[in-house]
């Protein structure tokens, strides 16, 4: 029997490359688990086996689920009048306004409630954006004020079912991921700031992680060094970072090595032109994508560190 799944969700299986062999039928022959991952038309090598996506890479794929997933909501949305053109209602009437003015700076009085339009003109980003325009457009959409508050859910979903390099962290930030455990790091990291006194630290991790999706490396580097400074200061107001982690390392377990590391690491932030020094002096910051990918990963992981031994060492 097949389960088919419900309308705008993937499917919960999850695709990937086959590993296992069964040997009595011949090293051409996949293991019965790792077939039903596949089509017909991949197990017998017509079309090629599914492979995970590239940074900034979107796939037909994933262009498609996506749009699959947002399409439903706004079908679930749209009003019929007897009179009048079907019409979105809330919350879907509302974000679309929003980005119409708010985003995409065109004026209110040219947006048209029409939801054939709207589904239109939604779908184009899908059909034809780069990875930009559709993130940056779901991006817009999860930090809304109204958007569903399940959306989130199906967005990950369809991230990890298309085999993307992004995930959705703090449940409205789309974030390039190097590898699943640098994901569960960020996630952590997250969860560890989900305190009152940490909500600087929490918006400077999540502001790194979507300029990093933006290409804003420079700026993702600067918020995730500051994403750690926050924490520091709120654990032990100092003046920078250094002195706070020379203060911190009297009261909490700090191994020398990691408090040498993070240290260098800020005065790299500091050295390099443009990184804590909103680009005044050199123009532009020597950083790239592997640069922020990695300052994100370290940071994040080095928040999380800092509050676990705070909470040990009883200062929080």
């Amino acid at each position: 029997m097949v389960i088919q799944p419900e309308v705008g969700t993937a499917p919960r299986i999850q695709v990937s490359r086959p590993t296992a062999l069964v040997p009595e039928l011949g090293a051409h022959k996949l293991a019965d688990e790792d077939r039903i991952r596949l089509s017909f038309e991949q197990a017998e090598g017509v079309e090629p086996l599914p492979s995970q996506l590239k940074l900034r890479e979107v796939s037909p794929e994933l262009r498609a689920v996506l749009w699959n997933t947002i399409q439903s909501y706004l079908a679930a949305s749209t009003g019929r009048s007897d009179y009048g053109k079907p019409y979105l209602e809330k919350p879907w009437s509302t974000i679309l306004r929003d980005d119409h003015v708010y985003r995409r700076h065109k004026m209110v009085d040219d947006y048209a409630n029409i939801a054939k339009d709207r589904s239109l003109e939604t779908r184009s980003i899908f059909e034809r954006g780069n990875y930009i325009a559709i993130f940056g457009w779901l991006e817009f959409v999860l930090k809304h004020p109204a958007c569903p508050s399940d959306l989130h859910k199906r967005i990950e979903s369809n991230l990890r079912y298309c085999r993307a390099a992004y995930r959705v962290v703090d449940k409205q930030v789309i974030c390039p991921i190097a590898s699943s455990a640098e994901h569960a790091t960020i996630v952590r990291a997250f969860a560890d700031l989900d305190a009152t006194q940490f909500n600087g630290a929490r918006a400077h991790l999540r502001n790194a992680a979507s300029n990093l999706t933006a290409g804003e490396f420079a700026d993702s580097v600067r918020e995730s060094i500051h994403a750690v400074e926050s924490v520091c200061r709120t654990l032990d107001p100092s003046a920078d970072l250094s002195k706070a982690l020379a203060r911190l390392e009297q009261q909490i377990s700090i191994h020398p090595a990691m408090k040498k590391g993070f240290t260098s690491l800020y005065g790299y932030t500091s050295d390099e032109g443009g990184i804590r020094h909103a680009l005044l002096e050199s123009g532009q910051a020597k950083v790239d994508e592997a640069d922020a990918l990695f300052m994100i990963g370290a940071c994040a992981a080095f928040v999380s560190y800092l509050l676990n031994n705070a909470r040990t060492n009883g200062l929080l």
